[in-house]
């Protein structure tokens, strides 16, 4: 229960950042302005793979399969 609740409220402050960036540009970076930049080098691109892996896996173990 408190891992769901920990994912909304990622996703609610990440939804929050990226509708402020985008109605004051110069306050912040848009989330693909920040993947961009991050993206740029090989280790970047390594991060955000793992990254994306290990939150996918995590949702995926929790929604998924029976008695997680």
């Amino acid at each position: 229960m408190i891992g769901t609740i920990f994912w909304f409220a990622l996703l609610a402050a990440c939804l929050s950042i990226e509708v402020l960036s985008r109605l004051r540009p110069p306050s912040a970076a848009t989330l693909v302005q920040t993947c961009d930049m991050i993206a740029t080098k090989v280790l970047g691109r390594c991060a955000l793979l793992f990254f994306w892996a290990f939150v996918g896996l995590h949702l995926f173990t929790r929604y998924t399969l029976p008695g997680h």
